[in-house]
C-alpha cells in the first residue's frame, strides 16, 4: 500500500535525479530506495521514471504525479506541525545557501538562537556565489537562498531582509588606519583587494567607482570573504566590505574599518524562494522568524 516514505523518496529522486544520493540524503540503502519506488509505481499503475546506468529522468506522468506529490507532503507536514505546535516539538530539515558575507556574519545570530528554540529541526547551511544559489533554487536542491542585490527572476520571489553598509577596511601599516571616515576619492590609485569579478557586490562597487572617476589598483581579487579579509591584512591593499564581516577583526585590532561619508554604500539583501512551491512548515517559521530578527 502507497506510504508517505514512498512519495517523500519519488520526491527526493525527483529533485536530485540521483538514487544514490537519496539513499545517503534519506541514511537508508540504494536498494531500498529502489524497493520502495518500486512499489509506489505498482501501486499507482504508472512508471514514473526512465532509468539508465548513468541517467534518471522522469516520465511524462511522473511529471504530473510529482505535482501532488509535493501537495500531499506538504499538507502531511502542515499537519503535523499544527500538532505538535503546543508541545513544541516541531521538526523537520531546511536546506539553505547563502553567500559568504551574509551568512557567516548576518544570519549566524539568528541561527544559533533558532537551532536552541526548534532543537529538532535540522539545517543543512552551504555558502556559495549568487548565481549558484539561483541555480540551486531553481532546480529545487535547497529551499531557501540568501543574497545580496537580488536579481529580478520569473520564477522567483525575493523577501527583503534589510541592508547591510559597505565600508572600508585597511591594515595596521595603511596611512588610513585611525581615521573614522574619508571622502571616496581618498582611495584613488590605491592598491586595492576585489571580490571576484560577476559577484553583485563587485559590481556594485565596480558602478560606483565608475560613476565618481576612483580608479583603483586591483592587486588581487577572492569570491571569499573571509579569504579576502585575509589579504588586506598582509597589506597587499585596501577593501570594501560589509561592516558586520569586520566586527572580530575589528575587535582584535588586526583591521581598521572606515566609513565613507561622501556617498551611501548600502546593499540590499533578501532571502529566496520559488513562487511556486508553498515552504514547508519548518522552513516557513524559519523564514517569518529570519525577516523578523532583522526587523527588529
Amino acid at each position: 500500500m502507497m506510504n508517505l516514505t514512498q512519495l517523500a523518496l519519488f520526491r527526493d529522486i525527483a529533485r536530485e535525479l540521483s538514487f544514490i544520493k537519496v539513499a545517503q540524503q534519506n541514511h537508508i540503502s540504494q536498494p531500498a530506495v529502489s524497493v520502495h519506488i518500486k512499489k509506489l509505481e505498482h501501486e499507482l499503475g504508472k512508471k514514473l521514471l526512465v532509468r539508465s546506468p548513468h541517467n534518471i529522468q522522469l516520465t511524462a506522468e511522473g511529471s504530473i504525479i510529482l505535482a501532488d506529490v509535493k501537495k500531499i507532503l506538504y499538507l502531511c507536514d502542515n499537519l503535523k506541525i499544527n500538532t505538535n505546535y503546543q508541545q513544541e516539538t516541531l521538526e523537520g530539515h531546511i536546506r539553505i545557501a547563502a553567500i559568504h558575507s551574509v551568512g557567516m556574519y548576518e544570519i549566524g545570530d539568528f541561527l544559533s538562537t533558532f537551532m536552541k528554540s526548534y532543537p529538532k529541526i535540522r539545517i543543512h547551511l552551504e555558502f556559495r556565489r549568487s548565481d549558484e544559489i539561483y541555480s540551486l533554487l531553481l532546480t529545487e536542491r535547497i529551499d531557501i537562498g540568501v543574497v545580496a542585490y537580488p536579481e529580478k527572476r520569473t520564477r522567483i520571489q525575493a523577501l527583503p531582509l534589510g541592508q547591510d553598509e559597505l565600508v572600508l577596511i585597511v591594515d595596521k601599516s595603511h596611512p588610513l588606519w585611525g581615521k573614522k571616515s574619508i571622502k571616496l576619492e581618498e582611495i584613488n590609485q590605491q592598491p586595492f583587494v576585489a571580490f571576484e569579478e560577476g559577484i553583485p557586490t563587485r559590481e556594485a562597487i565596480d558602478k560606483i567607482l565608475l560613476e565618481k572617476g576612483i580608479e583603483v589598483d586591483i592587486r588581487m581579487t577572492n569570491d571569499n570573504i573571509f579569504t579576502l579579509k585575509k589579504i588586506v591584512t598582509a597589506g597587499i591593499g585596501v577593501s570594501i566590505v560589509p561592516t558586520s564581516a569586520v566586527d572580530e577583526e575589528v575587535l582584535d585590532g588586526v583591521l581598521h574599518r572606515v566609513k565613507i561619508r561622501d556617498i551611501d554604500l548600502y546593499r540590499p539583501l533578501s532571502v529566496l524562494k520559488l513562487k511556486k512551491n508553498r515552504l514547508s512548515p519548518p522552513t516557513e517559521v524559519f523564514v517569518d522568524q529570519l525577516l523578523k530578527f532583522h526587523a527588529s
